[in-house]
C-alpha cells in the first residue's frame, strides 16, 4: 500500500513538473511572439515603403483575436484536452511566425500576424488553468508563470534588434517559429507516451467555491480586465517607439540598443510577478488590486513628458505595478469558478484583456500618424487606471488563499 502510494505520488510530481515546464515555456512564447512585431515595425517602413502607423495597424486583428479567440479556446480546453490545445498552440504560433518571416508584402504580414494572434489566444485560458490545476501553492506558481511570460516580452525586443542589425529582420520571426514547432512536437510526444495526462481536479484544492459573489466579481473583473488590456497591450506595443522618441542618441542610437532597453525594462518588471504571487498567497486580491492600480495613475499621465533615465524608470514602475496584481487576479477567477468551467472562465477574462488590447494597437497607430506622438493615448491610459482603481473597491473582501497539499484524485486517460 505504501509502495503504491509512493509510486503514485512520484508519478504525480513528475507530471506536475512536466506540465509546469511546458506551461511556463508556453507563457514565454505567447508574450514573445505577440511583441516581436512591435520592435520589428520600427525598421519595416523602409522595407515595405509604408508609414509606421499603417504597418503597426496590420497586427491589430491578430491582437484582437489574441483575446476574442480565448473564449472558444478555453471551451475546447475544458471539453477536449488542455494538453492537446497546448500542442496546437505551439505549432500554430510557430507557423504564423514563419509566415511573417517570409512575407513579401502587406498581405503576407497581415496573414502571419493574424495567425500568431489566433493561435496565441490558446495559451492564457488553457495554460493558466493548467498551472492552477497542478500547483501546490497557486499564488507562487502563478507568479513564477507570470515571470516566464514577461521574460518572453523582455527577450523579444533584444532578439529582434540583434537580428535587424546583424542578420535580417526575417530571422527574428523564422527562428522562433521553428523553435516553437519543435517544442509543440515535443509536447505531443510526451503526451502520446503517457508521461503527462489531463487532470479533472486541482492538485491543491482550496475548498468549496464561493459562488455567492460571482456576479459581483464578474462585473468588477469585466471593468478591470478591460482597463488592463487597454493599458498593458498599448504600453508594450508602443514602448519601443516611445523609447526611440524619448531616449537621446547617447543612450540609444541603434535598433539593438533600443531593443536592449525595452528588454531590460521588461525583464526587471517581470520579477514583480514573483512578488505578486507571494502576496496573493497572503493578502486579499482586493487590497492588491487597489494599491497597484493607484500607484500607476500619476506615472501614466507623465510618461510622454519624460526622457532618458526618468522615462525608463517610469515605464519600469508602471509595468511592475501592473504585473504585480496578475496572480491575485487569476486566483480570483479560480476561487469563484468551478473546475469544469475553469478554462472557459479564463477565456472570458482574456477576451476582455487581450481583445481590447488589440484595438488599442490600432488606435495607437492611428493617433501617432495623426498627432506624431502618444500624448492623448497615455492620457487615456491614465483615465483607464482611475476607472480600474475605483472598480477594485467593489471587490468582496476575502481571506488569503491557504495552500493544501492533496493528490490528484482523478485523471483522464
Amino acid at each position: 500500500m505504501t509502495q503504491l502510494s509512493g509510486q503514485k505520488l512520484a508519478s504525480e510530481q513528475k507530471q506536475a513538473l512536466t506540465a509546469m515546464i511546458f506551461s511556463n515555456v508556453g507563457h514565454s512564447f505567447s508574450h514573445m511572439f505577440t511583441v516581436l512585431y512591435a520592435t520589428a515595425v520600427l525598421y519595416l517602413p523602409k522595407v515595405f515603403d509604408m508609414p509606421y502607423g499603417e504597418l503597426l495597424g496590420l497586427s491589430s486583428l491578430g491582437l484582437v483575436l489574441f483575446g476574442v479567440a480565448a473564449l472558444p479556446a478555453g471551451w475546447l480546453g475544458d471539453r477536449w484536452s488542455q494538453i492537446g490545445m497546448m500542442v496546437i498552440f505551439f505549432i500554430g504560433i510557430g507557423a504564423g511566425s514563419i509566415v511573417v518571416g517570409i512575407a513579401e508584402g502587406r498581405q503576407g504580414l497581415f496573414i502571419g500576424l493574424t495567425l500568431i494572434g489566433l493561435f496565441a489566444s490558446i495559451y492564457h485560458p488553457v495554460g493558466i488553468a493548467w498551472v492552477v490545476a497542478w500547483a501546490k501553492k497557486q499564488g507562487m506558481s502563478l507568479g513564477i508563470n507570470g515571470l516566464f511570460g514577461n521574460m518572453g516580452s523582455a527577450v523579444a525586443p533584444v532578439f529582434v534588434g540583434l537580428m535587424i542589425d546583424y542578420v535580417t529582420w526575417r530571422a527574428a520571426f523564422i527562428i522562433p517559429g521553428v523553435l516553437s514547432i519543435a517544442v509543440g512536437c515535443g509536447l505531443l510526444f510526451v503526451w502520446r507516451a503517457g508521461w503527462i495526462r489531463d487532470v479533472t481536479s486541482d492538485r491543491a484544492p482550496s475548498g468549496a467555491h464561493d459562488t455567492s459573489a460571482f456576479v459581483r466579481v464578474f462585473i468588477v473583473l469585466t471593468i478591470t480586465m478591460a482597463c488592463t488590456g487597454f493599458v498593458y497591450s498599448g504600453l508594450t506595443n508602443t514602448m519601443p517607439k516611445v523609447m526611440e522618441m524619448g531616449l537621446s542618441a547617447a543612450l540609444a542610437s541603434s535598433y539593438t540598443e533600443i531593443g536592449m532597453f525595452v528588454g531590460v525594462v521588461s525583464g526587471l518588471a517581470s520579477f514583480s510577478s514573483i512578488f505578486g504571487g507571494w502576496m496573493a498567497d497572503r493578502y486579499s486580491a482586493r487590497s492588491i488590486y487597489i494599491v497597484f492600480w493607484l500607484l500607476q495613475i500619476p506615472l501614466l499621465f507623465l510618461i510622454v513628458s519624460l526622457s532618458d533615465a526618468t522615462l525608463l524608470v517610469a515605464i519600469l514602475l508602471v509595468l511592475s505595478f501592473m504585473l504585480a496584481f496578475a496572480a491575485a487576479e487569476n486566483m480570483l477567477v479560480a476561487r469563484y469558478t468551478p473546475f469544469r468551467w475553469r478554462s472557459l472562465a479564463y477565456g472570458a477574462k482574456f477576451v476582455l484583456a487581450l481583445g481590447i488590447g488589440g484595438l488599442t494597437v490600432h488606435l495607437a497607430g492611428w493617433l501617432f500618424d495623426r498627432d506624431g506622438d502618444f500624448s492623448f493615448l497615455f492620457t487615456m491610459f491614465g483615465s483607464a487606471a482611475i476607472l480600474a482603481a475605483a472598480a477594485a473597491f467593489l471587490l468582496p473582501k476575502t481571506q488569503p488563499a491557504v495552500a493544501v497539499e492533496a493528490p490528484v484524485e482523478n485523471m483522464a486517460a
